[in-house]
C-alpha cells in the first residue's frame, strides 16, 4: 500500500472554495493523492470534508479552483462524466437500491460506466453485448472479492447494515475506478464491521492498485489505513502529514483531536 513516486499525483484539488452566500464551507483547499495511496480527510463535524468531496465528485460546483483527475481537468463535470473518467464515490448513509438484489445493485453501478442510454446498454449491438459479459464477469469477481457472493440474490435493504455498508463500497468498486472516494463508510459499524471495512479495503488495493480519499471519524480506522492525512476545520485546511505527525500536531490535538467528543467519534 505504497504510493509511486516521481509521477503525478492521480488527483491534484487545488485551490478549491465553496461559498454558499456569506458562508465560506470550503476554503483554499488543495490535496493530492498519489497512485495506489490511501488518504484520509479529517476533522470535526461541519468542517467542510462532505461538500470537498461534493465538489471533487461534481455533485456541487465550486466557486473557484480545480480538479484534475490523471492530468484531465473534471472540475464541475457531471457526476455520471465523472465516474466514467475513474472517479466514484459513496456517501454517508448506505447508498444502496433497497428493493434491488445485491447482484442487481452491482449491475447498476458496474453499467454507469458505459456510454448511451440503459436501454442501449441493454439491447443493441453485438459490441454492447459482448460488454454485458465482460460487466457479468466483473461483478461476479466483485461479489467474491468483497464476500458478498452469498448474498448476490438478497435484496440490499434485507442485508445487515454493516453488509449494506460493504456493498455501498462494492457499488463504487464496481465501476472500476482509478480513485474511490468514501464518505464516512465506517459510520455505525462495530469493531469487528471496522475491521472487515479495512480489510476489503486493502484487498481491493492489492487486487486493482486503486487509490482511496476517505472521510471518516473512526481514528483508529484512519490511521491504520492512511499513508497521509489532511485535516480541516471550519472549511479550511489545517494540517497534512503522516498519520504520526497529525497525531502529535498542536493545532490538530486542540482542533479535532482534542475534542470533548473525540472519544466517540
Amino acid at each position: 500500500m505504497t504510493s509511486a513516486t516521481n509521477q503525478q499525483p492521480l488527483l491534484q484539488v487545488r485551490g478549491l472554495s465553496k461559498r454558499f452566500g456569506g458562508l465560506h464551507a470550503v476554503s483554499d483547499l488543495s490535496l493530492d493523492v498519489g497512485h495506489n495511496e490511501v488518504v484520509g480527510l479529517i476533522g470535526p463535524n461541519g468542517a467542510g470534508k462532505s461538500t470537498a468531496f461534493n465538489l471533487i465528485s461534481g455533485t456541487l460546483s465550486p466557486t473557484a479552483g480545480q480538479v484534475l483527475l490523471a492530468g484531465e481537468d473534471i472540475t464541475g463535470r457531471a457526476p455520471s462524466t465523472v465516474v466514467r473518467r475513474g472517479l466514484a464515490r459513496t456517501f454517508q448513509s448506505t447508498s444502496v437500491y433497497p428493493n434491488c438484489t445485491v447482484i442487481q445493485n452491482l449491475f447498476r453501478g458496474a453499467l454507469s460506466t458505459l456510454p448511451g442510454s440503459i436501454w442501449t446498454q441493454v439491447v443493441s449491438t453485438r459490441a454492447r453485448k459482448a460488454a454485458l459479459r465482460r460487466v457479468a464477469s466483473d461483478v461476479d469477481e466483485v461479489l467474491e472479492l468483497t464476500g458478498l457472493a452469498a448474498y448476490r440474490d438478497v435484496l440490499a435493504g434485507g442485508l445487515p447494515y454493516g453488509h449494506q455498508k460493504l456493498l455501498g463500497v462494492a457499488i463504487g468498486f464496481a465501476t472500476q475506478p482509478k480513485i474511490l472516494l468514501l464518505d464516512e463508510p465506517a459510520a455505525g459499524l462495530n469493531g469487528e464491521e471496522c475491521a472487515e471495512l479495512g480489510r476489503l479495503l486493502q484487498r481491493l488495493q492489492a487486487h486493482r492498485g486503486i487509490s482511496v480519499l476517505f472521510v471518516e471519524h473512526h481514528m483508529a480506522v484512519v490511521m491504520a489505513l492512511c499513508q497521509r492525512i489532511y485535516v480541516l476545520v471550519q472549511g479550511r485546511k489545517i494540517a497534512e502529514g503522516t498519520p504520526q505527525q497529525i497525531q502529535s500536531d498542536p493545532a490538530v490535538i486542540e482542533a479535532y483531536l482534542g475534542a470533548p467528543d473525540y472519544a466517540h467519534a
